[in-house]
């Protein structure tokens, strides 16, 4: 704005100067004329920007790296607007705690109505919420601006990248024998237990028709069956901004939750139920995920709490709480290993550490009685993965 206030007066100084040593005569019918344009324009200001609204919409999901379009709306009272208007922005992350501020300038045209898509840094997950606390309106000249305070808010979360991931057992997973333990809600595969009777649909199984039950009622009936849920695997995704002395990267957090919502996806994909843990407060939160909508709901929940300070509380409260007599398998992920914590709980359970590492990746050791897999970060959105457990 103050450039375009010197250049004003910089046009207003040589038309006096030229009248001056000029002699014309209409010197001051210009002068007088560019003292009242800013007055014209100040005012123009005033009446076209004082009944200004915004609205914002746009996606309220998305993934991490994928783009986030917010649709920034403006509605002038009259067809012309009163020049561009600068928008300034903040978006706080919930997960990370990070407050960054952007503004944009928004260069209008003609017409009532204009729309403006911004695009938020996606790159961290988490649940944010966007404010926009006020508008800064400039007139045609750029000589003046109004202040206009709004109340703007708009709340998305964005979720884990997904990575392309696939799990190779070594060896076969523990359970109890079928219909010993099953879900009496929903319906599943444990042929020992028949959760109900329904028609026949496209796509069922041959197996699965009661052929006696078809042959008195002239239609095929299928039998539904339980679905087991004495599964024993827990993924423990440990995000914290240090792992004992070491201090973890924004970079290394957000690769911590890749890699943990790519393992829960992948354990799903290949029909493996699981439980995914994580530290809330003074105790681990452990959901279980065995379909598409438990595991959106895992999500949700993992995306509305803070990060840890310290990685070594996950470790810890499981084997406080004890949780390892539930659980016959354990994958623990996390950006750095605390071996101590690591060999004590490798003693109660078959432990294996999924690590984001800023070394090579895919390396694989397995001292002290557990496993490390290590995954670069650099790597985890680049390539497709396959884990042994």
């Amino acid at each position: 704005m103050r450039k375009y206030r010197l250049i004003y007066l910089s046009g207003a100084a040589a038309v006096l100067l030229c009248g001056l040593w000029g002699g014309s005569e209409l010197a001051p019918v210009l002068l007088a004329i560019l003292a009242v344009i800013p007055a014209v324009s100040a005012a123009g200001l005033y009446l076209l920007a004082r009944g200004l609204s915004l609205s914002v919409e746009g996606e309220h999901f998305c993934h991490s790296g994928q783009e986030l379009g917010l649709v920034l709306k403006i509605e002038y009272p009259h067809f012309r607007p009163a020049g561009n208007i600068r928008i300034d922005v903040v978006c706080e992350n919930h997960v990370f705690g990070t407050v960054s501020r952007d503004s944009y300038m928004l260069q209008l045209g003609k017409g009532r109505y204009h729309q403006f898509e911004i695009f938020p840094d996606t790159f961290a997950c988490g649940k944010r919420t966007i404010h926009i606390h006020e508008m800064v309106c400039y007139d045609l000249l750029g000589l003046f601006s109004w202040h206009r305070p709004v109340e703007k808010g708009f709340t998305c979360t964005v979720y884990p990248y997904e990575a392309p991931m696939y799990v190779s057992l070594n060896r076969h997973r523990e359970r109890e024998q079928p219909g010993e333990l099953y879900d009496g809600k929903k319906s599943g595969t444990d042929v020992s237990e028949v959760f109900g009777l329904r028609e026949y649909r496209e796509g069922d199984p041959l197996q699965s028709i009661h052929w006696k039950l078809s042959g008195k009622m002239n239609q095929l009936i299928v039998r539904e069956f339980g679905r087991p849920v004495n599964y024993h695997t827990m993924i423990l995704i440990s995000p914290a901004r240090s792992n004992g002395n070491q201090d973890i990267s924004e970079a290394g957090i957000n690769a911590v939750f890749d890699l943990g919502v790519s393992l829960s996806r992948a354990l799903l994909n290949q029909n493996m139920a699981h439980f995914t843990g994580y530290l809330f407060g003074s105790g681990l939160c452990c959901l279980p995920v065995d379909s598409l909508h438990s595991y959106e709901d895992m999500l949700l929940n993992l995306m509305n709490h803070p990060v840890q300070k310290n990685g070594d509380e996950t470790l810890m409260s499981f084997l406080d709480q004890q949780l390892y007599r539930q659980y016959t398998k354990v994958v623990y992920v996390t950006a750095g290993v605390n071996e101590a914590a690591a060999q004590n709980l490798s003693v109660l359970a078959d432990l294996t550490i999924l690590e984001a590492t800023e070394g090579p990746s895919g390396y694989q050791t397995g001292s002290g009685g557990y496993t490390v897999v290590g995954i670069s970060i650099e790597n985890i959105r680049k390539k497709e993965h396959i884990v042994p457990l």
